[in-house]
C-alpha cells in the first residue's frame, strides 16, 4: 500500500514548456569573435569559461542578446566568486557581423575565517523549543573557508570544534586539475558526551551518561574524482571509509539495534557516484531553468560489518511568468535495494538538511525509503545596488546587491518504515504542509529566510533559515 504512494509521487510528471535554449534563425546576428576578461586578478581565464554557455564562434541573434547576458551573468554570480558582472559588446563590425565580448568582474572576498557559534541541533526551532534554549547544546571553535585559494575556484575548509560536539574536520576540493576533471579529499573526526540513541514521536531521544563518558566517536576519509563532462553536466565518484564507535553502554541499555548486529561499531568503505545536469539560471537561488541529479550508493565491499545499495534522485523545474513571478518545484526520492537489517544509526528520510516537509522542522521521520515534492511561487520585492562607499573596508564589498523575495510554499512527502515504526505516527502516511515565507539574498552568497509554515496536524511555527554559497 504504501509502496504505491511513494511511486505516486516519484512518478509525478510535470506537464510544462521548457526553456527554448534556440534562437531564431532569422533577423539580426553577430558572431563572437573575442571574449575579454578584467577584473578577474585571482581567478583563473579557464574557471570563468567554463562557466559561459557561449564561447568564440557562437552565433548570438539580437533577438536574444538580453537572455544571453542575463543567463551568463547569473551562472558567473553562481560560483559565489564575484560580487558584479557586467556583459558588453566591443569591436562590433556590421561589415562582417563579428564582434567582441567584455567580461567586467569584481572579485568576491575569498577568506572567511570564523568564530565558530552554532547549535548542534538540527535547526534554531529544535533548540529553541525541544531543548529549552539549552546553551549546553552549542559548539564554539574556529573554522577557515577559502574558497578560491589557487584562483582555480578550490576550495578549502578547515574547522577545529569544542562544545556540545568535538569535531576536527579538513576538506579539499580542486575542481580543475585539467580542463575537465577534479579531485577531491576529506579527512573528519568527532566525538559527544550526548547521544540520539532513539525516535519516539517523531523526535529524537537523547540520553548524556552521569559520568560524561564519551558515547560516541565517528572518522571518515574520502577520496573523489569529478568530471565536469560540459557546461551543465557533471559526474562525481567518491571512495569513503566510515569507522565509528560507541560505548557498551548504548547497545546494551538503550538501543541494541543502534548499530549492526548489537556491535559497538559500525565500520564499512563505501562508493557513491553522482550525475547532475544543471541547466538552472543562478543555481545558488533560481530564478529558472531545470536540473536533474541522481545518487547512486553502494556501502559494504567485504570491509566492516555494513551492508546496503542505495539509489536517490530527482528533478528540480523552475519557471519566471514575468520579471517578477517565479514558480518552483523539486521532486526527490530515495530507496533502500537491500533492505536486510538497517541499524537506526544510518536509517535517514525526512527532517535531516534540506530533506523536510516545510512545517514538520521540529520532527524526525526516519525510513528506508521517501518521496519529496517542494513547491514555491515566488515575488520578487526588491532587487537594488547599494553603494557603502567608506563604510566598507574591503574593496569586493563596497557594493551591496540585495534582493528579497516573498514566497509562498506548499510541499508534500511521505516515507516507507518498516524497523521503528512503532511510537511513530508520521510515518507510513501522506504528509502535507507549508505556508508564507520572506527570502533575502545579500551579495548574491548568502541567503537569509524568515517562513512561517503549518502542517496537517494544524501545527505552526516561525522557522529562521541562513545559507552560504560556498
Amino acid at each position: 500500500m504504501y509502496s504505491r504512494y511513494i511511486i505516486l509521487l516519484l512518478g509525478v510528471f510535470l506537464f510544462s514548456i521548457f526553456p527554448d535554449q534556440s534562437y531564431s534563425q532569422s533577423g539580426e546576428y553577430f558572431i563572437i569573435d573575442q571574449i575579454h576578461l578584467e577584473g578577474n586578478r585571482r581567478t583563473n581565464r579557464l574557471v570563468i569559461f567554463n562557466e559561459l554557455d557561449v564561447l568564440p564562434g557562437d552565433t548570438v541573434y539580437w533577438s536574444s542578446i538580453n537572455d544571453v547576458f542575463k543567463r551568463n551573468k547569473e551562472r558567473l554570480y553562481s560560483t559565489a566568486l564575484f560580487t558584479d558582472v557586467k556583459i558588453n559588446i566591443k569591436n562590433w563590425s556590421t561589415e562582417d557581423k563579428y564582434a567582441d565580448l567584455l567580461i567586467e568582474m569584481q572579485e568576491n572576498w575569498y577568506i572567511y575565517p570564523s568564530l565558530i557559534f552554532e547549535l548542534a541541533d538540527r535547526n534554531f526551532s529544535v533548540w529553541w523549543v525541544d531543548q529549552m534554549r539549552d546553551f549546553s547544546r552549542v559548539n564554539y571553535g574556529v573554522g577557515l573557508d577559502h574558497i578560491n585559494l589557487t584562483g582555480n575556484k578550490d576550495k578549502l575548509n578547515f574547522k577545529f570544534q569544542r562544545g556540545y560536539t568535538h569535531k576536527y574536520e579538513l576538506k579539499y576540493n580542486y575542481p580543475y586539475i585539467s580542463k575537465r576533471w577534479g579531485l577531491y579529499g576529506e579527512v573528519f573526526f568527532s566525538n559527544q558526551k550526548e547521544v540520539n540513541y532513539l525516535t519516539s514521536e517523531n523526535k529524537t531521544i537523547f540520553y548524556k551518561a552521569e559520568d560524561e563518558r564519551k558515547l560516541l566517536n565517528r572518522f571518515r576519509t574520502a577520496f573523489g574524482v569529478n568530471f565536469r563532462q560540459d557546461v551543465k553536466t557533471f559526474h562525481q565518484a567518491r571512495l569513503t571509509y566510515f569507522h565509528n564507535t560507541t560505548d557498551p553502554l548504548v547497545i546494551e541499555e538503550l538501543n541494541n539495534d543502534f548499530f549492526q548486529a548489537s556491535s559497538t561499531k559500525l565500520n564499512y568503505l563505501s562508493l557513491s557516484y553522482d550525475f547532475n545536469y544543471d541547466n538552472r539560471i543562478f543555481t545558488f537561488y533560481p530564478l529558472g531553468g531545470y536540473q536533474w541529479f541522481l545518487n547512486l550508493t553502494k556501502d559494504g565491499f567485504g570491509i566492516g560489518n555494513y551492508n546496503n545499495l542505495s539509489i536517490a534522485g530527482g528533478f528540480e523545474w523552475h519557471h519566471s511568468f514575468s520579471d517578477k513571478w517565479i514558480y518552483g518545484t523539486r521532486i526527490k526520492g530515495k530507496t533502500s535495494i537491500l533492505r536486510e537489517n538497517i541499524p537506526y544509526y544510518v536509517n535517514r528520510a525526512l527532517g535531516y538538511g534540506n530533506d523536510v516537509v516545510r512545517g514538520y522542522e521540529l520532527y524526525v521521520v526516519d525510513g528506508t525509503d521517501y518521496g519529496l515534492i517542494k513547491n514555491s511561487l515566488r515575488y520578487n520585492l526588491l532587487d537594488k545596488d547599494y553603494q557603502l562607499g567608506e563604510y566598507m573596508l574591503l574593496e569586493e564589498l563596497k557594493k551591496l546587491n540585495i534582493r528579497v523575495y516573498g514566497r509562498l510554499n506548499f510541499d508534500l512527502g511521505i516515507v516507507n518504515e518498516v524497523n521503528y515504526e512503532v511510537n511513530n505516527e508520521l510515518s507510513n502516511r501522506l504528509l502535507y504542509g507549508g505556508g508564507p515565507a520572506l527570502d533575502f539574498l545579500f551579495y548574491h552568497t548568502y541567503l537569509f529566510s524568515i517562513e512561517y509554515s503549518i502542517n496537517h496536524l494544524g501545527e505552526g511555527g516561525l522557522f529562521l533559515k541562513g545559507n552560504f554559497n560556498f
